[in-house]
């Protein structure tokens, strides 16, 4: 390959185009970070997500070991979950992550899970 004085004086140019080109790329492929689901539909999604744990360790994966939690069933509980819900599991993350971020919120979405469980476990009991 031959080099000469006006091919290495054309490099930083094609070198700028070739990082702003990089650049607007990655503006335009990243997603905004989208608001994250509320407070109620979280606190929602959280306390069915402890109800179907809770249930998928008694759903034993073959009659042998009914001691272990079955993993699928809890998988297509949370699918099914998330689904009813308008949401997937990268959203809920994302939203999840968000509210780490903000521990006042975070505590009031888990206070109202464990409102919400308590009701559940009372309404459960009387049957």
């Amino acid at each position: 390959m031959i080099f000469n004085l006006h091919n290495i004086q054309t490099l930083p140019p094609a070198r700028n185009f070739i990082l702003i080109s990089f650049a607007v790329f990655l503006l335009i492929s990243c997603e905004r970070t989208s608001d994250p689901l509320p407070l109620e539909t979280m606190s929602k999604i959280l306390t069915e997500m402890y109800i179907a744990e809770s249930y998928a360790q008694y759903v034993p994966k073959d009659s042998t070991k009914s001691e272990i939690k079955n993993q699928d069933s809890l998988k297509k509980f949370i699918s099914s979950i998330l689904l009813e819900n308008k949401t997937n599991e990268i959203e809920f993350k994302q939203s999840v992550d968000w509210y780490k971020s903000r521990p006042e919120l975070f505590d009031s979405i888990y206070q109202q899970v464990l409102t919400d469980l308590s009701i559940w476990q009372t309404l459960a009991d009387r049957k």
